[in-house]
């Protein structure tokens, strides 16, 4: 699911982890109101799917922000150790190339850290500070894109329920959607690994399921 203003403000794998986040919780709420009470007008399966997707959208887009704006602050206090450091400092070297084990750096051999760390402390006096906030605009912005990804698929997956006229047909194509997305997801996931592609969606697809018998399972029970 991409959204322009997602793209803009959210990493690709922060776009589709909340993507499959959701997908999964809608997949889980279909479970429980499609089902468990077949008497249950469309409009409100609808409405229900946005509305939790509107509540965990935003709780999760304030987790998202108060991260990412923690993440930024403690940045930025390294910067201003950074800079306030010398270059011929032998201790102030060694800070720096501890600090790289925290970074995709950490891979480098030792001759590579010290010459990345001399880099960096010859350049961190040219560096510029943001202003220190709680949250800024970009983290703001993030909240809000992660609160639209879980509104459309909700609305996505809840069409199905709106243009068809058997409820089980429509609990059984929104359903096969969301499995489809999330085998999708799971072989983005065995792209980034380089192997096991088709066994990860399968995998990921089979999760989702489990949670929807599940959820279905557990309420139809009581």
């Amino acid at each position: 699911m991409r959204v322009g203003l997602a793209r803009r403000h959210l990493a690709y794998t922060d776009r589709t982890g909340e993507t499959a986040f959701a997908v999964i919780m809608v997949m889980i709420i279909n479970g429980y109101i499609a089902l468990s009470k077949l008497d249950t007008g469309f409009m409100y399966i609808v409405l229900v799917n946005l509305g939790a997707c509107a509540s965990w959208g935003f709780i999760d887009g304030f987790i998202y922000s108060i991260s990412e704006s923690i993440e930024r602050n403690n940045n930025d206090k390294k910067l201003l150790l950074l800079k306030s450091l010398k270059p011929e400092g032998k201790d102030q070297l060694a800070k720096v190339k501890d600090a790289l084990q925290d970074t995709f750096l950490a891979n480098f051999d030792d001759m590579g850290k010290e010459a990345i760390a001399r880099d960096i402390v010859a350049n961190a006096p040219n560096a510029s500070l943001e202003e220190s906030r709680v949250i800024n605009k970009e983290e703001m912005l993030g909240w809000l894109s992660i609160m639209l990804i879980y509104l459309i698929t909700g609305f996505v997956l809840a069409l199905p329920f709106l243009v068809l006229p058997n409820k089980m047909n429509a609990w059984a194509f929104s359903n096969l959607a969301g499995s489809a997305w999330l085998f999708w997801y799971g072989v983005q996931l065995g792209n980034s690994v380089g192997k096991h592609r088709l066994l990860l969606g399968v995998l990921l697809a089979m999760v989702g399921i489990a949670f929807l018998l599940i959820s279905y399972f557990v309420w139809t029970g009581r």
